[in-house]
């Protein structure tokens, strides 16, 4: 979980924001991205104002094989943008196999950013379409990784909040208090955290009258139909969401 305690003498802006939190920005692939974004985990430090975030670009089942990005954002100055890039170069580059001894030698790579040409660092997988990219936009210090799209093809911007990307419950307070770090009304930008907790429970509740139904009427082989398949998968989403193990991503102690 984040550390929302702030010790005494902590370098305060007018804000009440640490200064190391009040220029960062989150980087996100831009709005024309036409699958899933959600909110993958992150950590906010109230006492150094450190914050990172990773994001998810694709399917909304998080299939790793169809065409997707997770972007990772820090604040400058930690450890975790190597760790995320070790961590990515290993899933990406080097699956089952360990990291090597030194990193390998990468390539550069020109990428947009708020409209502007940026160099990254990048490596490919040789036998696949992944590959793992490291870079810095303004102040935050970015690790990209993806398959089955060109890198280069990338249109990144800086984002002020992450209301507009869904978060497995359990994730729901990390996404606000990092929202919250960066001045952003989370409340007023988008669906609050009740909102979304009470939508999760209504979903859950019309899936177990929906079984019960189904055992009476003609047991678990019933097929379902119209609204009925709706709300099923809308409540085993949210069961996935909610059960999913943050595998590295969740947020900082």
């Amino acid at each position: 979980m984040p550390d929302h305690g702030r010790a005494q003498g902590d370098p305060i802006n007018d804000q009440g924001i640490p200064d190391s939190a009040g220029g960062f920005r989150v980087v996100a692939v831009d709005a024309d991205w036409p699958e899933s974004r959600q909110f993958k985990g992150g950590g906010y430090n109230r006492v150094t104002g450190d914050i990172h975030v990773y994001l998810w670009f694709g399917s909304a089942s998080y299939d790793p094989q169809v065409e997707h990005v997770m972007v990772f954002s820090a604040s400058s100055g930690g450890t975790k943008a190597s760790e995320a890039l070790a961590d990515a170069l290993e899933d990406y580059c080097h699956a089952g196999e360990g990291l090597p001894a030194s990193l390998p030698v990468s390539e550069p790579v020109t990428i947009t950013a708020d409209g502007k040409p940026v160099t990254f660092e990048l490596w490919r997988n040789s036998s696949d379409h992944c590959w793992v990219a490291r870079g810095r936009v303004e102040s935050t210090e970015v690790v990209l990784s993806g398959s089955e799209i060109e890198p280069s093809e990338l249109r990144l911007v800086r984002v002020n909040g992450l209301a507009a990307y869904s978060a497995p419950i359990a994730f729901l307070p990390e996404r606000e208090a990092i929202s919250a770090a960066m001045g952003s009304d989370l409340q007023a930008a988008g669906p609050s955290r009740q909102s979304q907790v009470e939508e999760a429970g209504t979903a859950l509740r019309a899936l177990r009258d929906i079984a019960a139904r189904g055992a009476a009427l003609g047991g678990p082989g019933r097929e379902l139909h119209g609204e009925e398949a709706d709300t099923v998968m809308r409540a085993l989403r949210y069961l996935a969401q909610d059960a999913r193990p943050a595998g590295g991503l969740g947020a900082e102690s």
